[in-house]
């Protein structure tokens, strides 16, 4: 796991070690030779004029990486390592690995080329590389120096849920041929794809041991994460609660309104949320509609009698299912009100 602190600063196009001897000895990154997409071990012709500014990676069944903002530019389209990525789902909803939810910038992390020996055999998971640079410090007054780090991120494709976010020697260990979902050694996959993924109750249980809980988040790659790897349901929607509770008693308040909002989707939208007292990142938008309806639920069955006006300023809190976002709006009294809204009558503010 991350042992050092990193102070980042922008990376350069040097700092992407396509040739380092992790990744020429198990071909996590492998260079392609023909720029074309892959499509998860196919070639795709049709998407071959696709922007050189983009690489589409497509994942089995449906699911998709989306990169963009290359770090070095000049490369081959197929060689670039990359400041954004997006993962997008068949169903049209998406998130972003790089930058993570409540980033604004990528500093000097940049994710490196994806290859189809990524997917796991079973096609059921994905594994990406990313390089983080920057100044790091051994301690309290200790001088600095340029460095940089390999980490490896471990996806489970249908839900997106990010197993484990690794550093070391583990992430050149690679999936093994002949077996669904092996990635080296039997401890190392335990790793990779088990021990360490993100729970309410495992998380809950670390927080009343006294932990800080935004650092326990930041380790489980973020509230969205949390809530891809273990959904709300009835056998964990107090653990949730106790949660939330305890992200806003330390300031965390876009992390527990997102679990909030989960909440209420889980109960159908209808239970009484507690409001947030103030938000600290997510996406903002304004009304681009003169009358935008609110509902208590993503779907037109569900429409209540509240709405907003062109111009009204609200904070995504969730974007899914597609074609709807999940909104908290704040009246000139302070009152905080959180309701579903078509994502058309939206404009997301830059």
């Amino acid at each position: 796991m991350k042992n050092a602190t990193f102070k980042f600063t922008k990376a350069s196009v040097s700092s992407v070690r396509i040739g380092s001897p992790r990744t020429q000895a198990v071909g996590i990154c492998t260079v392609i030779a023909t720029a074309f997409l892959l499509t998860g071990g196919a070639v795709a012709p049709a998407l071959a004029a696709a922007p050189s500014s983009t690489f589409r990676f497509t994942l089995p069944g449906g699911a998709a990486i989306l990169y963009g903002n290359a770090a070095n530019p000049q490369a081959p389209l197929p060689q670039r390592a990359w400041k954004q990525a997006v993962f997008h789902f068949p169903t049209g909803a998406t998130f972003s690995l790089l930058p993570r939810a409540g980033e604004r910038q990528t500093g000097g992390t940049q994710m490196e080329p994806p290859s189809d020996s990524n997917i796991s055999p079973s096609g059921d998971y994905v594994v990406i590389g990313r390089i983080e640079s920057g100044s790091v410090s051994s301690g309290p007054g200790q001088a600095e120096s340029d460095s940089s780090r390999e980490y490896c991120s471990a996806i489970e494709i249908r839900t997106g849920c990010i197993t484990a976010d690794q550093t070391g020697e583990i992430c050149g260990a690679g999936w093994q041929v002949g077996q669904r979902a092996r990635w080296g050694t039997d401890d190392q996959t335990r790793l990779m794809l088990k021990s360490d993924r993100p729970s309410a109750s495992r998380l809950l249980h670390f927080i009343s041991a006294g932990q800080p809980p935004r650092a326990l988040i930041d380790g489980d790659s973020g509230a969205d994460n949390l809530l891809r790897c273990d959904p709300p349901s009835s056998a964990n929607r107090e653990i949730y609660r106790k949660i939330a509770a305890s992200f806003r008693a330390a300031g965390a308040q876009s992390d527990a309104g997102l679990i909030e909002a989960a909440l209420a989707n889980e109960d159908g939208g209808t239970a009484d949320t507690p409001a947030p007292t103030a938000v600290e990142s997510g996406h903002r938008a304004i009304v681009s509609v003169p009358k935008a309806s609110l509902y208590t639920a993503p779907d037109d069955a569900h429409a209540s009698q509240a709405y907003l006006v062109r111009n009204d300023a609200v904070t995504i809190l969730k974007q899914s299912p597609a074609g709807w976002a999940y909104v908290d709006y704040v009246n000139s009294s302070g009152k905080h009100l959180l309701r579903w809204i078509k994502t058309d009558q939206l404009a997301i503010e830059p």
